[in-house]
């Protein structure tokens, strides 16, 4: 089923992981009318529905979660989802991570490509328990162990997520690697990357093109059709995306901000950043200073 979320915005979420052990645990519990937004982060996502039954939207297709089930979403990914009104309880559990980061330990020199099959193939996003039974199971065993965390849990989860990984890439090595018939996203993975990690600097699409192979034209056609705004205007997002991190974790003056986060002024940054987030940056920090002090689990994003 196609859905028409032109008009949800799109977000990027970075995730940070703990150096020691990068991996994320999250649960959800809560119900929505509606999917809120639509977005994309630096790491797989696996989704393992518990109770109720769950509304994903993939790439703008409509997908459903049920018990028992899984949902395998590699890096840069658009998706979003949410628990309809419904009776009973319902919970679904997330995993985070990089297999890069993850398997180091393992792997110093580098993870064999059929670690990364997720990154070259064409593949069914939805894993029912029913066709993946050994792949629910491993992942049953991780989310215990991430849960009780007893002696060498770690090890343990990182040698049940290689085995995971192995399975998935077996079941998997028959797919079609990525043609024109797949968003074009993927082609786009370099110009985000570069974008998000430097945000401060000056704009130059010629480079971001030659990053991802394109040229000038390709670059901003696809960009466009896959973002829905120029690069101009993403960068900006990211760029306030990356001042509200700072407003919230540390003291910086926030002049000094909106020069660090690449604004020529501060007029220009706090007319940017109520465009985007609704209000003016000092009030958006006084909130959330209220939230940290409330919700010691605010900033979710970050493990360790």
């Amino acid at each position: 089923m196609t859905a028409n979320n032109k008009s949800l915005p799109i977000t990027y979420r970075e995730y940070k992981f703990a150096e020691e052990f990068p991996i994320l645990l999250m649960e959800g519990k809560s119900t929505s009318p509606q999917i809120d937004f639509i977005h994309f982060h630096n790491c797989i996502e696996i989704a393992f529905c518990n109770k109720g039954t769950m509304t994903w939207n993939l790439e703008n297709r409509v997908f459903s979660l049920t018990p028992g089930n899984i949902c395998f979403l590699p890096p840069f990914f658009t998706h979003g989802s949410f628990f309809p009104p419904q009776e009973g309880e319902v919970s679904c559990t997330y995993l985070f991570f990089n297999p890069e980061q993850l398997l180091a330990p393992f792997y110093p020199s580098g993870l064999p490509r059929e670690f990364t099959w997720y990154q070259y193939t064409d593949f069914s996003k939805i894993l029912p328990a029913d066709s993946f039974p050994e792949q629910a199971r491993l992942l049953r065993m991780i989310l215990q162990e991430l849960r009780k965390k007893e002696g060498q849990y770690r090890q343990a989860v990182r040698g049940l997520v290689e085995t995971l990984l192995v399975l998935l890439y077996r079941q998997h090595r028959s797919c079609p690697v990525f043609g024109g018939t797949v968003s074009a996203l993927p082609q786009l993975f370099p110009a985000v990357s570069y974008l998000d990690a430097e945000y401060a600097s000056e704009l130059d699409t010629a480079h971001l093109a030659y990053l991802c192979g394109l040229s000038q034209r390709q670059f901003l056609l696809h960009f466009q059709e896959c973002f829905r705004q120029t690069p101009l205007q993403y960068l900006r997002t990211v760029r306030i995306q990356k001042a509200c991190r700072l407003l919230t974790s540390t003291e910086t003056g926030i002049l000094d901000i909106a020069l660090q986060t690449g604004f020529h002024s501060l007029s220009s940054f706090n007319r940017y950043f109520h465009k985007i987030v609704g209000s003016n940056p000092q009030a958006f920090r006084n909130d959330r200073r209220v939230i940290v002090k409330k919700d010691p689990r605010y900033a979710p994003y970050h493990a360790g």
